[in-house]
């Protein structure tokens, strides 16, 4: 049952347990066979009904969004998008992995953001002198 576009994975998160997401080929994971509890994906306690989130790498995401347009008509497609916030720290090491800095620098640089909930890189730049002169030694 693999589609064109179903990668059929492993699987992630409660949906693994749904037995209809194996049967469809969303998962490669046979929750009978597993004794995967179903409960985690779709029970009475639950507050919002389940999802099924599926990701595509940038490579082909244009490549998908075409096809499910040419299939269903533009009208009956959405690309939907969260923002979320990243902590300052976290922020830091993100950037220096996609732009390939050695672990240790990005570390270091991260270390230097003080440990105070909520803090912006804008605060810890006014705060932190150490962090500052770095910054204006990259820029040169």
């Amino acid at each position: 049952m693999r589609g064109k576009w179903n990668t059929g994975g492993p699987g992630r998160g409660s949906v693994a347990g749904s037995l209809v997401a194996y049967c469809l080929g969303i998962t490669e994971i046979d929750p009978l066979r597993y004794n995967l509890l179903f409960e985690r994906f779709l029970n009475p306690e639950r507050v919002s009904m389940p999802d099924i989130d599926v990701d595509f790498c940038k490579d082909r995401r244009a490549e998908v969004i075409s096809y499910v347009s040419g299939k269903y008509g533009n009208d009956h497609v959405a690309q939907i998008i969260t923002f979320g916030t990243m902590a300052a720290k976290a922020a830091i090491r993100d950037v220096g992995r996609s732009l390939d800095v050695p672990y240790a620098e990005v570390d270091r640089i991260a270390k230097l953001i003080p440990n105070t909930l909520n803090i912006s890189i804008d605060e810890a730049l006014r705060g932190e002198p150490q962090l500052r002169n770095y910054m204006r030694a990259m820029r040169r």
